[in-house]
């Protein structure tokens, strides 16, 4: 397989990843836990094949065939970065939302109970 057509790959998996993430948020908001898990799955199936595919282009060079680093390339890799560092950043929100959640439910009960 051609650079471009995995760097093409790379830019799918991990926009898809992306797109999935933004949902599980989105979920983790609206304190639906069950889809915010089903989706963090799907982002990290889809993460693990963008890796795969980035795992071509470091076996290419480490038997010798160089890899042109060109702006496609550059974008592919700059999607997965981010991509990543929105899973850690979604994984934070959705304690944090779970946080919330406890804390606005004991603040109910208080009011309740006065």
């Amino acid at each position: 397989m051609k650079p471009e057509e995995i760097s093409f790959n790379l830019i799918s998996l991990a926009g898809d990843a992306m797109g999935k993430l933004f949902e599980a948020n989105d979920a983790s908001l609206k304190g639906d836990n069950e889809r915010y898990a089903a989706l963090m799955a799907e982002a990290t199936q889809l993460m693990n094949e963008a890796h795969n595919e980035q795992t071509k282009l470091l076996v290419s060079e480490a038997q010798g065939t160089p890899v042109a680093v060109n702006v496609l390339l550059i974008h592919a890799q700059d999607t997965l970065m981010n991509t990543i560092l929105a899973e850690t950043f979604t994984k934070q929100l959705a304690k944090t939302n779970a946080r919330i959640a406890g804390l606005e439910e004991k603040l109910q009960q208080l009011e309740k109970n006065n």
